[in-house]
């Protein structure tokens, strides 16, 4: 019996020691797995997509990435709910963006917050997690500048949006996501933003941008620098 205590005491110790590190391994290959899917998902599947009915949109049910939660909820992603692709060039950012937020959504990429949010009308807000590993999901959120280029589509057309601010807030502060802002920009607007290193500190962190630019998707374009 000891000998046995003593080996489930030296797995444990493993899982403890390399858990973070599986934890973001897989969130990184969902991501990168994800990315695929979006490069070739057609303008037509994501029409049908943003009409989707299963999206959620309970903020309540959201909750910090875990080793198990990881685990569990990668095998739950749906593709029926991606919308679109994100990528902002001075951070080297590249994720898909799903219609609706919930765990499994935020695992893959970004979530909409608003179910009738459009791209380039009012206020688009997304949320993504925070990452310590800056090439994973919204890591690099915080490293992004005023001026930078913010780029979104739904593979007929390139958004192009511009940051003009970056926020700090408490996470009362949810009139950040409303069409109420863009109206006070006096343009459409992108609001993205990410737990202030982790929820439980309370705050929120936004990057938003001013749409300055539309024009017809290619993977060219899109992905320019």
């Amino acid at each position: 019996m000891k000998k046995i205590f003593a080996i489930l005491l030296i797995v444990l110790g493993f899982v403890l020691i390399f858990s973070p590190k599986v934890k973001d391994e897989v969130v990184e290959k969902t991501v990168k797995d994800t990315v695929e899917v979006v490069e070739t998902i057609t303008p037509e599947e994501i029409k049908v997509n943003e009409e989707n009915e299963e999206a959620e949109f309970d903020f309540s049910i959201v909750e910090d990435i875990s080793v198990t939660g990881t685990l569990m909820d990668s095998a739950k992603i749906n593709t029926d709910l991606l919308i679109g692709q994100l990528v902002i060039p001075s951070v080297d950012m590249n994720i898909p963006i799903f219609r609706g937020i919930n765990n499994a959504n935020l695992l893959a990429g970004s979530a909409t917050m608003r179910r009738d949010q459009k791209l380039g009308v009012g206020n688009y807000p997304l949320a993504g997690h925070y990452m310590k590993d800056k090439n994973v999901l919204f890591g690099s959120l915080m490293d992004v500048q005023e001026g930078a280029v913010i780029r979104m589509t739904d593979k007929e057309t390139i958004y192009e949006y511009v940051a003009y601010d970056v926020l700090l807030v408490p996470d009362t502060a949810v009139y950040i996501i409303d069409d109420a802002e863009a109206d006070k920009r006096g343009k459409p607007i992108v609001s993205l933003m990410t737990c202030y290193y982790s929820s439980s500190t309370g705050k929120r962190y936004f990057v938003m941008g001013e749409l300055v630019d539309t024009y017809p998707y290619t993977k060219e374009a899109f992905h320019a620098e």
